[in-house]
């Protein structure tokens, strides 16, 4: 699907010449390798001396010639959820992990799936009569394009359905704009609607127009948004040519991903099933996505009122809404959604002295199409992190915590292979998972970014300072953080100012990190490499294109690798796990005055008892610092009881142990059973996405929500759940500390 990146949906730069030498970063190529020195986070010196070296060693293994050859082989074949082509791509992970000495085996999960039964019928019955190509075009620079089995142009879980109806355009399809276009008296009931691709999930474009009334939706690639207005197309540059259009589920995800007649519970046999009319993820309309060259057709003869602000795309005619009987659209969508075989592919490497807990990296495999970037750019990534892990224990390490390496299937359609093995391995997962470190799309360009909670902040920017950018020379930390100052006011990049912490950003939606900590309560990542990406969810997401605009060199695959590695072997291995609340108290505060200025704005400031959040908040800070610092003084003991050859060090390991797992029960004390108003299976206080947010996160969701549905009585309540949650996490940790 989606990641941070993507969903911010910037305009990032090309990669014109990447270069990829040494692996491991030396103090002469980068000015922040002092932390070479440095002790690591959770470690003793001497832990740190012995982490360091073993990193460097890994790091010497992923290779870019390596990961251009998995993605080769992986991006062959078109590799939809569920078909052979896929059930290939999983045999193929398998055998690499084993080859490489992983344990690694399939998992199957038996789940309801959309594939097009017929190709969409979209014509033109008024002003004249026009039958729309939907149809990506061949093109002779990349072989692929070609091949006969690309899936038609077809949005996943549509309705089948056959409507012909008057044309409205709602520029984002979002409820902001439905409330526009109702300044203008324009009435989408009974009406086919024709929204643009952007600013939220397609999901939501769904749920809003059938909210609306209408009876049909089309969705399209504006060229403002991701084609030659941002750039040259494909294939003279890496922008979306005019027949290309997006592919897509329209599952309501944000009600519940996975599997739609298994909400909660793993698609296995033995489980029972609601039916998909009570499914409330599925959609009841029929949806359809198209290329600007197609919309073109659709928009240029519509009338009615000319657009409001905001509604202008980039197609070269005065857009009009329309809503009037003179121009009319026939669309015909005949769906196949059938329950069907996925495969997760599932290794696992034993831990030592805590192989009970357990640490979870993933990224999925399926594709619309080939997913040169989305997301098998991630699964080459993978494959070499895989292979310097191998060779690690080949040399005899043995990561003191349980690892798992999941290539996960079906994610293009609603999460549904990542969720059924959470779900399935939910009671496991909350008593023993570390966290969960998700990598969708590893490589669109050379600018790095991240999500995650808090928790992993400080690891993920110490982890940065220590891999090496391939284009730069630099670490990816410098990298990012320059990036960024790219972008920000020129007062705040005055000589002489300190340069921010580069930013990370919340978990929203969009990506297999969403059941691990959304539903789950489990600390989470997501970060990749983004950059000039027109060919989303296309027949041009190819080999081609990766090796052409994405990352020629694969240098960045392999650092991501690298970079990915790194931060699991730091939480695999250390004795005191780097997991920090008081960064996240310190973002639940602005969470909370974000939240009060909206209220204020919507005269809504009296809806909820702010300080009780923002006192719960301290209380949580107050107990992070005591526990860090109740940390380091047990990693000081055991430092210096090894030198003494004394009793102690057995007793402090053990008090460490109690400590790390009140870090863990602190993430799932911020989870509450309940989940959130409307939405059971989302159980997260503090992250969660919004109804139509779409894949970006809607910090604190039911109170935002209740805020923006102005229903005070739920924004107290909300609140109120919140603060207990947040005062549960400070508990928690106080237990962990007061145990020893």
């Amino acid at each position: 699907m989606k990641t941070t990146w993507m969903r911010a949906a910037a305009a990032l730069f090309l990669v014109n010449q990447l270069f990829f030498s040494a692996p491991v970063v030396t103090r002469a190529q980068d000015a922040t390798a002092t932390t070479q020195a440095a002790t690591l986070d959770g470690y003793t010196p001497d832990e740190s001396a012995a982490e360091r070296a073993l990193e460097d060693r890994f790091r010497a293994v992923p290779r870019a010639d390596g990961a251009r050859e998995h993605l080769r082989q992986l991006t062959k074949e078109a590799h939809l959820a569920g078909t052979p082509e896929d059930y290939q791509t999983a045999l193929y992970v398998r055998d690499r992990l084993r080859e490489y000495g992983l344990s690694a085996e399939l998992r199957e999960y038996q789940v309801l799936l959309p594939y097009p039964r017929t190709p969409t019928l979209l014509e033109l019955v008024a002003p004249r009569r026009e039958r729309l190509a939907l149809k990506e075009a061949a093109i002779p620079e990349d072989p692929t394009s070609s091949s006969p089995k690309i899936v038609p142009l077809y949005n996943g879980y549509s309705a089948t359905g056959d409507v012909t109806a008057p044309l409205v355009y709602v520029n984002y399809g979002l409820p902001a704009d439905y409330d526009a276009l109702k300044k203008l008296n324009v009435d989408v009931r009974g009406k086919i609607v024709i929204a643009r691709y952007g600013h939220s999930y397609r999901g939501v474009k769904a749920r809003v127009a059938e909210e609306n009334g209408a009876v049909g939706c089309i969705i399209y690639s504006d060229p403002a948004d991701d084609g030659y207005m941002q750039g040259d197309v494909y294939p003279q540059g890496p922008w979306r040519p005019e027949t290309s259009a997006q592919r897509g589920s329209v599952q309501y995800g944000f009600i519940y991903p996975g599997d739609p007649l298994t909400p909660g519970t793993p698609a296995i046999p033995g489980t029972p099933r609601i039916s998909r009319e009570q499914a409330a993820s599925l959609p009841k309309l029929p949806v359809q996505p198209i290329s600007y060259g197609d919309a073109r057709r659709l928009l240029e003869p519509l009338r009615g009122p000319v657009r409001p602000n905001g509604f202008q795309g980039g197609l070269p005619f005065p857009y009009h809404v329309g809503g009037t009987p003179d121009v009319r659209v026939h669309l015909k969508t005949d769906m196949d959604i059938r329950t069907a075989t996925i495969w997760d592919v599932i290794a696992r490497i034993e831990g030592d002295a805590e192989k009970d807990r357990w640490l979870v990296l993933g990224n999925h495999r399926d594709a619309w199409v080939f997913g040169a970037v989305d997301p098998n750019s991630g699964t080459a990534a993978l494959l070499e992190l895989a292979r310097g892990f191998g060779e690690l224990l080949k040399q005899g390490w043995k990561p003191r915590r349980t690892i798992y390496l999941c290539s996960w299937d079906a994610e293009e359609q609603g999460l549904i292979g990542s969720t059924e093995w959470a779900e399935e391995n939910a009671n496991d997962l909350k008593e023993k998972a570390v966290a969960y470190l998700n990598v969708d799309v590893a490589v669109a360009g050379p600018n790095y970014s991240a999500s995650s909670t808090p928790t992993l902040w400080r690891l993920i920017r110490a982890a940065t300072r220590d891999v090496r950018d391939p284009k730069t020379g630099k670490s990816v930390y410098q990298a990012w953080q320059e990036h960024e100052r790219e972008g920000q006011p020129e007062a705040d990049t005055e000589a002489g100012t300190s340069p921010r912490e580069a930013r990370i950003d919340p978990l929203g939606f969009g990506s297999d990190y969403t059941a691990f900590l959304e539903h789950l309560g489990v600390t989470s990542l997501d970060m990749g490499f983004g950059g000039d990406y027109g060919v989303y969810h296309s027949a041009y997401d190819s080999f081609t294109w990766m090796s052409k605009f994405g990352d020629p060199s694969f240098a960045y695959h392999a650092a991501m690798a690298q970079l990915w590695g790194t931060i699991a072997l730091r939480l695999a291995d250390a004795p005191a796990l780097p997991h920090d609340y008081g960064d996240y108290a310190d973002q639940i505060r602005d969470f909370v005055n974000e939240t009060v200025k909206t209220a204020q704005r919507r005269k809504l400031a009296d809806s909820f008892d702010a300080k009780a959040i923002l006192d719960a908040a301290k209380e949580l800070s107050d107990e992070a610092a005591r526990t860090r610092a109740q940390r380091d003084e047990l990693l000081d003991t055991v430092a210096r009881s090894r030198v003494r050859a004394d009793d102690t060090h057995p007793r402090a390991v053990a008090r460490l142990r109690k400590l790390n797992d009140s870090l863990l029960a602190a993430e799932r004390a911020l989870t509450d059973p309940t989940g959130l108003r409307g939405r059971p299976w989302y159980q997260h206080q503090i992250y969660a996405p919004g109804f139509y947010t779409g894949y970006a996160a809607q910090p604190l969701p039911d109170l935002r929500q209740a805020i923006d549905d102005r229903n005070t009585a739920n924004a107290r309540e909300a609140a109120q759940r919140i603060a207990a949650a947040i005062r549960r996490a400070a508990q928690a940790l106080r237990d962990g500390r007061e145990s020893n």
